[in-house]
């Protein structure tokens, strides 16, 4: 489906069952949105995608935050 998950969301839990410098795996990765948390909430990721358009914009959301 192509809805974005709320960054918001993600964060919250990130943050609540997590911390700094743990590896969060996403096994349905969809657009990166987990990933794009992790980053912002410094934490390592592991995200899993098998279809390769939403990789690709999973790619270049998480590329755009790290710079």
């Amino acid at each position: 489906h192509p809805a974005v998950f709320p960054e918001k969301l993600v964060k919250d839990h990130i943050l609540s069952w997590s911390n700094d410098g743990e590896v969060v795996l996403d096994c349905f990765m969809g657009s990166g949105t987990t990933g794009v948390a992790c980053i912002n909430t410094n934490r390592n990721f592991i995200g899993i995608e098998l279809d390769n358009g939403y990789f690709q914009i999973a790619k270049q959301r998480i590329e755009a935050v790290r710079e």
